[in-house]
C-alpha cells in the first residue's frame, strides 16, 4: 500500500470515528425523543407521514423537506467535525481532495441515524418506488447534503449543484438518480481546497465601521447638548434681527445665512474640543485597520450629522423664498470643509492653550462672514475639501501620540505655588 493510501486510510478512520463519536451523542438522543413523540401521536400519524414523504403521491415538495431535514444535520454536524481541520491533519501526507472526501463520509456517518429514520417511513409507505428509494435516493440525498454543508474554496457552486443533486434524487425515473449522481461528480471536482470552520474571508462588518463614531459619541454623551445650546445663541439673534426688521428677501436670506453658518461654527468649537480631551489620540487606535485619512473622515462624519438640524433651522428663520433655499443650500456646502477643519484641529488641540474651539472659531467665523457677504465662496470651500481632508491626514500622521503634555493650572488653585 503506498503512503498517499495509507494516509488517507488513516484520515479517513479519523473522521470516521469523530462522525461516529457525534452520531452517538447528539443525533441519536435527538432522533430517539422524535421517534417518542411519533409513538405518542399513534400510528396513524406515522402512516401518515409516510405517506406523506415516500408515498405515491409524493412530489418534489416531500424531497425537499427530507433534504432540508439532512442539510440542517449536516450543517449542525460540520463545526464539530471540522473543528480540528486546521491542526495536525494538514500535516499528513494526503491531498486537499482527500483531506474532504475524508471529512464528507464522515458527515454521512453523522447523518446515518436520520437515514435509518427516513428508511423506516420508506417501508411503512409500502409504494413502489422503496427499494429504489433505499438503494439510490436516501444515500444520494445525504451525500448531497454533506456537500451542501461542507466549507469549501467554491462554496457558492457546490452549494448549487449539491440542492440540484438533493432534489433530483427522487424515486421516479431511472435518469433521476443518474443525473443527481453527476450533479454530486461534478460538485466533487469543483469544490476546491477544504476550509478550516471559522476561516470565513474577511468581512468588515458594519459594526466595526461604526467603532470609531461610538467611540467619539460616547466621549460627547450629555455635552452635545451644550454644544446646540451655544449653536442656538446666532440662531435666536437671526430669528429676532429677521423677525423686527422690514427687509427685503435678500437680506432676510444674508441674515439666515449668517446665522446658521455661525451657528455651525460654534457647534463645532464645542464639540471639537470636548473630543480634544475626552478622545484624544491614543497609541491603541494606531493599531485598528483604519488609515489616518479614514480616521479623519469618522470625525468629520460625525460632526456633520449633528450639524443637519442647524441647517432646517436656517431655513426656517426666514420666510420660504428662492433666496432662503440658497442660503441653506450654502450652509450645507459648508458643513464637510469645517467639519475636516475640526477634525484636523483636534488632533492638534493638546499643543496649543486655546485648545480645539480657538482655531475652529477662526476658520469657521471667516467662513461664515465671506459666505454671508459673498455666498458663492461657499462652493469654493466645498470644493476645497479633498485639499483640507489631505491636510488634516497629514496632521494626523505626524502626531506623536506618546508625548507627555503638561497639564496647565493656575497657581491661585495650587496650593504648593503658596510656598514659593
Amino acid at each position: 500500500m503506498s503512503t498517499s493510501s495509507s494516509a488517507f486510510l488513516a484520515l479517513l478512520r479519523f473522521h470516521l470515528g469523530a462522525g461516529a463519536r457525534l452520531a452517538g451523542r447528539v443525533v441519536v438522543p435527538v432522533l430517539t425523543a422524535a421517534a417518542a413523540a411519533g409513538m405518542f401521536l399513534g400510528a396513524d400519524f406515522l402512516r401518515s407521514l409516510a405517506r406523506l414523504l415516500f408515498g405515491a403521491g409524493a412530489g418534489i415538495g416531500s424531497r425537499v423537506v427530507v433534504l432540508l431535514a439532512l442539510i440542517g444535520v449536516a450543517q449542525a454536524a460540520v463545526p464539530r467535525i471540522g473543528r480540528g481541520l486546521s491542526g495536525w491533519v494538514r500535516h499528513l501526507p494526503a491531498g486537499p481532495a482527500a483531506q474532504r472526501r475524508a471529512a464528507l463520509l464522515a458527515v454521512v456517518l453523522v447523518e446515518v441515524p436520520v437515514l435509518l429514520g427516513f428508511a423506516f417511513l420508506a417501508v411503512a409507505a409500502h409504494g413502489s418506488g422503496t427499494a429504489r428509494e433505499l438503494a439510490l435516493a436516501l444515500p444520494l440525498r445525504a451525500l448531497a447534503a454533506a456537500a451542501f454543508a461542507l466549507p469549501v474554496t467554491r462554496g457558492r457552486l457546490t452549494r448549487w449543484l449539491a440542492l440540484g443533486a438533493g432534489v433530483l434524487a427522487g424515486s421516479g425515473a431511472l435518469w433521476q438518480p443518474a443525473a443527481s449522481a453527476a450533479l454530486l461528480l461534478a460538485a466533487d471536482l469543483g469544490a476546491g481546497r477544504l476550509r478550516p470552520v471559522g476561516d470565513a474571508p474577511p468581512r468588515r462588518r458594519s459594526a466595526d465601521r461604526l467603532l470609531e463614531a461610538r467611540i467619539a459619541w460616547r466621549a460627547l454623551s450629555w455635552r452635545v447638548a451644550g454644544g446646540y445650546a451655544c449653536a442656538l445663541l446666532p440662531l435666536a439673534m437671526g430669528w429676532a434681527f429677521v423677525a423686527h426688521n422690514e427687509l427685503s428677501p435678500l437680506y432676510q436670506a444674508r441674515a439666515a445665512l449668517l446665522a446658521g453658518a455661525l451657528g455651525v461654527a460654534l457647534l463645532f468649537a464645542a464639540l471639537g474640543d470636548s473630543l480634544a480631551v475626552l478622545r484624544p489620540a491614543w497609541p491603541w487606535a494606531r493599531s485598528l485597520p483604519w488609515s489616518a485619512a479614514q480616521r479623519i473622515r469618522s470625525d468629520a462624519l460625525l460632526l456633520g450629522a449633528h450639524a443637519l438640524p442647524l441647517v432646517a433651522a436656517t431655513a426656517a428663520l426666514a420666510p420660504w423664498s428662492r433666496e432662503t433655499a440658497a442660503a441653506a443650500l450654502a450652509v450645507v456646502a459648508l458643513l464637510p470643509p469645517l467639519a475636516v477643519v475640526t477634525a484636523g484641529a483636534v488632533r492638534r488641540a493638546p499643543e496649543r492653550r486655546s485648545g480645539a474651539a480657538g482655531e475652529i472659531l477662526l476658520y469657521g467665523g471667516f467662513a461664515a462672514l465671506l459666505a454671508a457677504v459673498l455666498p458663492w465662496t461657499a462652493g469654493l470651500a466645498l470644493v476645497a475639501t479633498p485639499w483640507l481632508l489631505l491636510a488634516a491626514a497629514r496632521r494626523e500622521r505626524r502626531q506623536k501620540v506618546s508625548r507627555w503634555l503638561e497639564l496647565h493650572s493656575l497657581a491661585v488653585g495650587d496650593p504648593q505655588s503658596w510656598s514659593a
